[in-house]
């Protein structure tokens, strides 16, 4: 994929799983990347594995729920790498209940990450990618199509993003800018190890069979094909 030789590449929720992935997938195809997370020390020890001398990766510490933290990262890219030309917008995180047993400011909660945070994102980055014709990757769910019982908040930030690329994916071509919404079926991240608080638990049992898992490398390299080709969609499973 000679397209991302020295192609710079922001990427949020980078600390691990398929951010992480993708910045490693991303950084062997030549690309210089930018890891954003909250989790400062593990930001730092995927860019040493990626670059131990940092010349081609910028890892840092940002909250994308925060007013301010994606404009600093965005301009601290800018004062390393002159530019920007590919946004992965990846941060994200679920939420379970039925409606009855949550209240409205969980959905809120769950929406300042999924949503707000993916618009934060956008906002902070779109005059770059204009400027470079870039691409815009969001990264979703394949329940931005099918909502199951018990999951309606993270359905509803899902079905959200769709929404926002088929509309993006129109406003945005007249400046070159593509967008590609990437839909992952159960990818074996440490997302199913987070409450309804956001916090990790790694005693969590993950309840989705093995054989319906796709590996959150195998899903990088997935994505990295439909960037490459600039896709409007991409859903992905396990092959079996």
């Amino acid at each position: 994929m000679s397209n991302f030789k020295d192609q710079v590449v922001v990427i949020t929720g980078a600390s691990s799983g398929i951010g992480a992935a993708l910045a490693q997938e991303l950084a062997r195809k030549g690309a210089n990347v930018v890891l954003l997370a909250r989790r400062a020390e593990q930001l730092e020890t995927i860019a040493s594995q990626i670059d131990p001398n940092g010349q081609r990766v910028l890892a840092i510490s940002c909250d994308v729920t925060k007013d301010g933290d994606l404009d600093k990262a965005a301009t601290f890219t800018r004062s390393k790498f002159g530019k920007i030309d590919i946004v992965v917008a990846n941060a994200g995180w679920s939420l379970k209940g039925n409606l009855e047993t949550l209240k409205v400011n969980d959905y809120r909660r769950l929406w300042e990450t999924n949503v707000f945070g993916v618009l934060s994102t956008i906002y902070a980055t779109l005059d770059d990618l204009k400027k470079t014709q870039g691409r815009l990757v969001i990264i979703s769910s394949i329940k931005s199509y099918v909502a199951l019982s018990g999951d309606s908040p993270y359905s509803m930030s899902k079905f959200a993003m769709r929404a926002l690329c088929e509309s993006l994916s129109q406003e945005l071509a007249p400046h070159g800018v593509s967008v590609t919404h990437i839909c992952p079926g159960y990818v074996a991240t440490e997302i199913r190890q987070l409450d309804n608080q956001g916090i990790w638990h790694s005693d969590l049992q993950d309840p989705i069979p093995p054989r319906l898992l796709i590996s959150a490398d195998e899903t990088a390299k997935q994505i990295v094909k439909a960037i490459s080709r600039r896709q409007r969609a991409c859903s992905l499973f396990p092959v079996p």
